[in-house]
């Protein structure tokens, strides 16, 4: 495709990414392929090229397009590199891994995290995958305490060949949740405490601390709460100000952990989890972990969401006892909670 001049390609460039915003995946990600090839796209800045090829490897993912879109999610290491700057600058003689052919015997490989702690708890499953395969470790990760082999822990670079970002072991590792690996999580810990109070409780985990897109605004959950009494509420969500717990207390059955997770991150919502009769979730921690548990889990899912989530409408390729309710438009969490309450 020919431009005129760059402002008629910045235009483009524009209308292609809000099509992806607004979950026009294919339209956007053949624009977006018109956008790279143009002669324009070697006159951006450097991280406005990797933004554009990351948004392609996001969209191919979606749409299951997983051999281009993990070869192409080696931008999201280039564009997020900056997090790794202080173990770079340890040892300036390790190499990014682009595939598990470079490595040699007595190779060793350091995985350091690079996403949230969503992230990381999806990423543990492909550990399983380098067992006896090759000689890895985890940089000074905050999540150290979710392992069950402390002995994968470092907290320096020194001695080691190659470096991969967590996000980066399903691209190594060719994965396709279609075509299904086996995971078995043995790496995780097991849950060791049983909270026989909240047996008969629904977890909400309704916000996330990272995003606004993708939590919900509390007032909405009101019909949920007056429609549902006869369902006891255990709120998960964490950093409530006055005015939300106020609102939340004015409500027979809505229930709080007290100093929840203070002592280790994590640690309580993981055995709450395990002992709830089910979850109510937005994309966070908190749905991976009630996915790694096999909890049945209610996902209340932003647009556009995360790739780890496709297109099929209520499906989930990577964790079996997902059901997903999709914004049908952006910001829009009415329909999802008026669907919510007619399945629970």
């Amino acid at each position: 495709m020919n431009f005129l001049n760059a402002k008629e390609y910045l235009n483009f460039v524009n209308i292609s990414l809000k099509k992806m915003d607004d979950g026009f995946y294919d339209e956007s990600l053949i624009d977006l392929k018109k956008v790279i090839s143009s002669n324009f796209f070697k006159k951006l800045k450097t991280n406005d090229q990797l933004f554009i090829k990351k948004r392609i490897s996001w969209i191919q993912l979606t749409l299951g397009y997983y051999d281009e879109g993990w070869n192409n999610f080696v931008y999201n290491w280039l564009k997020n590199s900056h997090k790794f700057k202080k173990i770079y600058e340890q040892n300036n003689l390790i190499k990014y891994l682009i595939n598990l052919n470079q490595i040699k015997k007595n190779d060793k490989l350091l995985i350091w995290n690079d996403g949230g702690f969503g992230d990381y708890i999806y990423q543990l499953r492909f550990l399983e995958h380098l067992v006896n395969k090759i000689d890895f470790k985890i940089y000074d990760s905050k999540m150290s305490h979710l392992l069950r082999d402390k002995d994968l822990i470092v907290s320096n670079s020194k001695n080691f060949d190659w470096h991969l970002p967590m996000n980066e072991l399903p691209r190594v590792l060719n994965h396709n949740p279609v075509k299904h690996f086996n995971f078995n999580y043995n790496y995780m810990i097991q849950p060791f405490k049983k909270y026989q109070k909240f047996k008969n409780h629904v977890a909400l985990c309704y916000k996330t601390n990272t995003s606004s897109a993708k939590s919900v605004d509390y007032k909405l959950l009101e019909k949920l709460f007056f429609e549902k009494k006869n369902i006891n509420f255990l709120i998960l969500s964490k950093d409530l100000d006055k005015k939300e717990f106020s609102f939340l207390s004015s409500f027979k059955n809505i229930y709080f952990v007290k100093n929840l997770d203070k002592s280790n991150l994590f640690i309580d919502t993981f055995n709450i989890l395990n002992s709830v009769k089910y979850v109510i979730s937005v994309d966070t921690a908190v749905t991976h972990i009630a996915g790694y548990l096999g909890k049945k889990n209610y996902l209340l899912l932003n647009k556009p969401g995360s790739f780890y989530w496709g297109m099929k409408k209520n499906k989930s390729l990577d964790y079996p006892n997902h059901f997903i309710l999709r914004q049908k438009t952006i910001g829009n969490w009415i329909s999802v909670i008026d669907e919510l309450i007619k399945l629970i």
